[in-house]
């Protein structure tokens, strides 16, 4: 979703007004930074481990392209919009571009989300057959038609948007007011509704059987210390031993995973669920809008997802932070370890003239 920088919604005038702007465009470049910076290194280290090609971080990778190129596009071009004084676009075509790119990233992110959740649903609910379940042609396939699904989302309102609409205001035009309220529907329905109520089912379920999961554990755990007590030499059988080690580690990692998915999905509704009721309120339901201060922290707050999204896959992915620790630790080194070019030099020329000395 994008709005034009210096749109009606911007309702301050002279000097503090634009020190307003120069601040929010500022915090909003900074964001657009993070969000390429950030998700670039997601994606560079899914890449280039082998340990994290597993079909679960297709997913992840997936969802921070879609943050990437949010940053690259939408959110940059926002934070320029404010800082330029009397921002006009370069060409009217570049407004239609932004606008797409929005709405289609924008609904990559929670399309992925949902995906990601219908993944965790099925490894914790058949974690013996996920593998036949979920495959990397299946998975692949699922990718591509939620980006398809994404684009074909972005392109309507390329159709029938005026110029004035699209680059100077939010407003939507009266002749295409019927094709302004069928799409914000569709946009509600389809962000909105559907993944609210296919994650609601699905960690609904999630929750049952984790709850089974801990039952089935606990007496498993008990069975084998009643096993224990009756056999004081600990003479238990090698797949009694192993079984409930096995079990309880497969149990922890699914539920981290679980849990990860979760505050992703959590964050992304904090973020976009406040700007697109203020937007909503403000094309249709209000005729004097809302208030411009709101407008601008929402905005704020649904570009921070992206730029968020990283640093929360590294704090809840354990394999994800390793890879990172690693990456950083092996350029640190390098740089520790390279000699300067003058030292090499220096150094091969003690060695020519006098063949015996030694450098430290």
């Amino acid at each position: 979703m994008v709005y034009a920088p210096n749109s009606s919604l911007d309702g301050d005038d002279g000097n503090e007004g634009r020190i307003v702007d120069i601040v929010e465009g500022v915090f909003i470049v900074v964001l657009a930074v993070i969000a390429i910076i950030g998700n670039g290194l997601i994606i560079y280290v899914i890449y280039r481990n082998r340990t994290l090609h597993v079909l679960r971080n297709l997913f992840i990778a997936s969802l921070s392209l879609s943050d990437f190129c949010m940053g690259c596009t939408d959110v940059l071009y926002q934070g320029i919009g404010k800082l330029v004084p009397n921002y006009k676009p370069p060409h009217f075509s570049f407004c239609y571009f932004v606008l797409f790119c929005g709405v289609l990233f924008g609904s990559a992110s929670v399309f992925n989300l949902t995906a990601m959740t219908i993944n965790r649903y099925i490894a914790i609910s058949y974690p013996l057959h996920y593998s036949q379940y979920v495959t990397s042609r299946r998975s692949a396939m699922i990718l591509l038609l939620l980006w398809l699904a994404a684009c074909c989302l972005a392109l309507p309102p390329l159709l029938w948007r005026p110029v004035d609409v699209v680059c100077y205001s939010t407003t939507p035009s009266e002749e295409h007011l019927v094709n302004e309220i069928a799409y914000m529907a569709a946009e509600w329905i389809f962000w909105f509704v559907i993944p609210a109520l296919i994650i609601l089912v699905a960690y609904c379920r999630i929750y049952r059987i984790a709850k089974n999961q801990a039952r089935q554990i606990a007496a498993m755990e008990m069975s084998q210390q009643c096993a224990v007590d009756e056999n004081p030499t600990n003479q238990l059988p090698g797949a009694a031993k192993t079984m409930n080690p096995k079990l309880r580690i497969s149990t922890y990692k699914e539920k981290k995973a679980g849990r990860m998915v979760t505050i992703l999905i959590g964050f992304w509704l904090f973020c976009w669920l406040p700007f697109f009721t203020v937007l909503t309120i403000h094309k249709f339901l209000l005729s004097e809008g809302v208030p411009p201060i709101l407008m601008r922290i929402f905005l704020g707050l649904m570009f921070m997802n992206s730029a968020g999204n990283p640093l929360l896959l590294t704090m809840y992915n354990k394999e994800m932070k390793v890879a990172l620790h690693r990456l950083f630790s092996q350029r640190a080194s390098r740089g520790r370890n390279s000699i300067p070019s003058n030292e090499v030099e220096l150094t091969s020329v003690r060695r020519v003239t006098h063949p015996h000395v030694t450098t430290s």
